[in-house]
């Protein structure tokens, strides 16, 4: 189950005369008649809730929640400029009208932490929906036509999960330029799943700074950065296959290059009696944390979130991450990377990952400038159609040469690895040529492939809220936990 997306929009006539109609029977019922401009901003943000709640019907095909707390949408409490006074009152005038329908009331977990309600769309809403999109090719359109809301910000800074007013910055306006020419050049792309219409508005991106500074994260984030790894590789853009290209232990790479020292042989994340993600989310946790060592009470709270990411086929049974485990685990990490274990507990996490976002962002400059195509992103993980397989390994080359000289550090030669479903006639040829042999490429197995297709809407419906993707990045702040005894 998703969230509702607030930042979908879309300049479809057949959404801006819903959402006329719509808002003219709300102001119906009022006896008070609302200034233009009152009428105005309730069509503007009523064009929201349709957009949002057709993908309930298109890609998501499931309930989706939606917080109704007035306090989310006004004054100092407001989540984000997203999060308007006027779209509350379209959606608690859809919810008492019947065109939407509470599935799940509001309830808190075990965690204390609240989760909304959960809404479906009603027969009275898609009978008014059929007067205005009555066939699959109109409905195809409109999804198509589902876009980034021009009020979404597209940067942002935090502190402290806060957002903060933007600095200045010499370089904000090119930031801000990059962001609104590549979610333009979104619209100029066909995206599906499995031969379903993706809307454009799932790979939009905002790019979010943290701990108050320009120089600490800056990652680009979207909702298609919720979709299972392999499920991604299903997408078709334009109706070609995609492929995925990913660095491999780029951070503890980009670590062994602060501190002058070639970069071992060995793999970063790969130790003996330990599964590979659990070690990698463990390395994370370290470089991230600000207190000094040892992280133990960080590893046993982060770790335990989800424990089942960490089954696989040498490791069948989930851990159990109790304090000797995580004291072993911590000391197993240190030992594999004796060399650059100094790092560790100092809250370096965000400055790589600034310097990921920097490789990203001439990556897709190259696209933008050189190309008429598109590449999607996921921090330092590329996917691209199969046909601009080329463009892709020039742009990673682009990237590396400008950000060494930006950062005055010398050229890295970015080790890669790479996943695909489906190829096409020339595919070894490309990869050959782009590449050479020496990248690693998996090929997902048939019995796999059938799987995951089945579970394309279950998995659909858990993408979640863009903001949340980047609060799980920026959990620097590890240090929540009280220390172990």
């Amino acid at each position: 189950m998703s969230l509702f997306e607030y930042r979908a929009y879309s300049k479809h006539p057949a959404i801006k005369k819903q959402a006329e109609v719509l808002v003219n029977l709300m102001l119906s019922e009022r006896s008070r008649k609302p200034s233009a401009n009152k009428r105005n901003k309730l069509t503007k943000w009523m064009k929201t809730a349709i957009a949002g709640l057709y993908l309930i019907g298109g890609y998501q095909r499931g309930d989706v929640q939606i917080p109704t707390g007035r306090n989310l949408y006004q004054g100092n409490t407001r989540r984000s400029a997203m999060y308007r006074s006027e779209l509350l009152d379209c959606f608690l005038w859809l919810r008492s009208n019947g065109y939407i329908e509470m599935t799940k009331p509001a309830h808190q977990d075990k965690n204390a932490k609240w989760t909304p309600a959960a809404y479906r769309l009603t027969k009275k809403w898609f009978d008014v929906a059929c007067n205005f999109s009555p066939y699959t090719e109109r409905q195809n359109q409109i999804l198509q036509s589902i876009t980034r809301n021009p009020a979404a910000p597209l940067i942002e800074l935090r502190k402290d999960g806060k957002r903060m007013r933007l600095n200045h910055h010499p370089e904000k306006w090119r930031w801000l330029k990059r962001i609104k020419t590549y979610n333009e050049r979104l619209e100029k792309h066909q995206f599906k799943l499995n031969g379903e219409v993706l809307p454009p508005v799932l790979f939009s991106l905002t790019r979010i700074f943290n701990d108050g500074s320009f120089n600490r994260g800056g990652r680009y984030y979207s909702t298609f950065q919720g979709f299972k790894s392999q499920l991604r590789l299903f997408i078709t853009i334009d109706n070609e296959p995609v492929i995925e290209v990913d660095y491999k232990g780029l951070h503890p790479s980009l670590l062994y290059q602060r501190a002058g020292l070639q970069e071992p042989t060995q793999e970063a994340y790969t130790i003996d009696g330990y599964p590979r993600k659990l070690v990698k989310k463990a390395f994370n946790i370290l470089i991230n944390r600000k207190k000094p060592a040892p992280a133990t009470g960080s590893l046993i709270f982060y770790l335990n979130k989800n424990k089942q990411q960490y089954v696989d086929e040498k490791h069948p049974i989930a851990p159990i991450i109790d304090k000797e485990y995580c004291i072993a685990l911590e000391k197993a990490i240190r030992d594999h990377h004796k060399s650059i274990e100094h790092f560790f507990c100092t809250g370096i996490g965000l400055e790589l990952q600034n310097h990921d976002s920097l490789l990203c962002s001439h990556i897709f400059d190259y696209f933008l400038f050189k190309t008429d195509s598109i590449v999607l992103a996921v921090h330092d993980s590329f996917i691209v159609k199969q046909s601009d397989i080329p463009h892709l390994a020039e742009a990673i080359r682009y990237a590396e040469v400008t950000v060494a000289k930006e950062l005055n550090t010398t050229y890295r030669e970015p080790d890669l690895e790479t996943e695909t479903v489906t190829q096409i006639d020339n595919f070894d040829q490309l990869m050959s040529s782009s590449f050479g042999s020496s990248l690693d490429i998996n090929y997902i197995p048939e019995s796999l492939i059938s799987e995951l297709l089945d579970n394309v809407n279950q998995e659909l419906e858990l993408a979640e809220d863009v903001l949340s993707f980047a609060d799980a990045d920026a959990d620097a702040v590890i240090d929540a936990e009280e220390p172990l005894n």
